[in-house]
């Protein structure tokens, strides 16, 4: 199945390299020809999600996982083709970083009429469309439930070449720090059924291969410090099926402030040493809110203060101050008497975690590491100029070995702000600045995945 997939992702990149012409011409055209500070900004975000997001293919600037390069650069790939009532969503990425390290992907979505237990419009107006709301300045954890049922595909493979690793709990040390490598090869395969309105379930199975490799970091290899008992899963070499029910609530359905709730029960089963196979509870939410003043005027009526401070919606009666983010995520993982979560299926907060996402900012990355973690974080998105918007969060959390060690005491703090570049919906890359941790200042730039 891998290499059929595989052989069919090829086929339709090949195939689709008639069309490179008109992407590099649209490129050309939104960033060049049409460049012009005088006439505004408009020429700038067109010239960003041209060079980012057009189809069929694009630049893909993405992160592989921190620690891995900076940045990785290569082509990308995506379009949407529709076949009467039929419509998927193909994508594939092929970057390397300054490094080394590097990741290939290919994935399809295939999009039908969902088995509902009430009937989904999928004509209706999203809440982009009926409110005007400014989605771009939001995380991408706050999208709305589908109506469609979705199938999705997707081969990854990723070499990391370098990666960190200060313990195991939430104490550990700097002076602990030790490199490491990753490659990870995953064959994934989900299914998403909206429910309803306000819900929807799904399952996601995995074959996942990872492998521990050297680091080409000066630091002390991990394999010179820790051991299999400090880091569970280092000298084994196993193959795991990972497989995953959730449910997702968005509440209330259709507005333009909502919370999206996640609740999920994961299986990762080891197929050579069973003491490493484990289970994970996890659950998430994430509030949206937007910061709406009145207005009573046009753009063109108001003052040019009053444009500044409060871009504009499409509409006379409101505009928007930014987004509020409220995000929770709590994660206890369970093991068999004598077993063990291998070390790189831990959680890790601080900076990024190796899936991309911002978790406690304001301490290295990978800074603590455990099976289980409890992170809280406010963020405030604000669109600036063109595809730039300002950002400033509050995030505090803490990781614990054991589920039973989840609590709000000793919780880890930090506050930070920072600027994020936007092409479309898709945040390219952000740059933040974060403190208050008593372990220095973090100044870190990350780039977004590529799905």
């Amino acid at each position: 199945m891998i290499r059929r997939f595989c052989a069919v992702a090829i086929l339709l990149l090949l195939g689709a390299s008639a069309a490179r012409g008109d992407s590099l011409e649209d490129m050309k055209r939104a960033c060049l020809e049409r460049a012009n500070f005088h006439k505004g900004i408009h020429w700038l975000e067109e010239c960003v999600q041209e060079t980012f997001t057009a189809e069929p293919f694009h630049i893909a600037l993405t992160s592989i996982a921190p620690g891995a390069g900076t940045a990785a650069l290569g082509p990308g790939f995506g379009m949407v083709p529709r076949i009467n009532h039929l419509e998927f969503l193909l994508a594939g990425t092929a970057a390397v970083s300054a490094d080394g390290s590097n990741i290939e992907q290919a994935q399809a979505t295939f999009a039908f009429p969902s088995r509902a237990l009430t009937r989904l419009d999928d004509t209706a107006p999203s809440a982009v469309d009926k409110y005007g709301l400014h989605a771009l300045d939001r995380r991408r954890q706050g999208n709305p439930i589908d109506t469609k049922l979705s199938f999705t595909l997707r081969i990854k493979r990723f070499d990391a070449r370098e990666q960190d690793f200060y313990g195991l709990g939430p104490n550990t040390l700097r002076s602990g720090l030790a490199s490491y490598g990753l490659m990870l090869t995953e064959t994934y395969a989900g299914v998403n059924n909206p429910l309803t309105s306000w819900s929807s379930l799904g399952f996601d199975f995995s074959f996942l291969q990872p492998r521990v490799t050297s680091s080409i970091n000066t630091l002390p290899a991990i394999k010179a410090v820790y051991s299999e008992a400090t880091a569970p899963g280092l000298t084994a070499h196993d193959d795991f099926l990972h497989y995953e029910p959730y449910l997702i609530f968005r509440i209330p359905p259709q507005r333009s402030y909502y919370t999206t709730l996640r609740a999920g029960y994961a299986f990762y089963q080891a197929m050579g040493d069973s003491r490493l196979s484990f289970q994970r509870l996890s659950g998430a939410s994430a509030t949206a809110i937007p910061l709406w003043i009145p207005s009573h005027n046009t753009p063109s009526h108001r003052s040019r203060f009053a444009n500044a401070m409060c871009p504009t919606l499409r509409s006379a009666t409101r505009c928007s101050l930014g987004d509020l983010s409220l995000l929770a995520t709590v994660v206890a993982s369970y093991t068999r008497a004598g077993g063990a979560v291998p070390f790189y299926f831990d959680q890790t907060l601080g900076g990024s975690n190796i899936s991309g996402d911002d978790t406690l900012r304001g301490y290295a990355d990978y800074r603590f590491r455990a099976p289980s973690s409890v992170l809280f974080q406010v963020e405030y998105r604000r669109s600036l100029w063109g595809p730039i918007g300002l950002l400033s969060f509050y995030d505090t959390g803490k990781v614990a070995l054991l589920p039973s060690e989840i609590s709000l005491g000793q919780l880890r703090h930090d506050i930070g702000f920072g600027l994020y570049l936007r092409a479309g919906n898709h945040e390219v890359a952000r740059l933040y600045i974060a403190f208050g941790t008593g372990e220095g200042t973090q100044v870190k730039p990350k780039f977004a995945n590529s799905f």
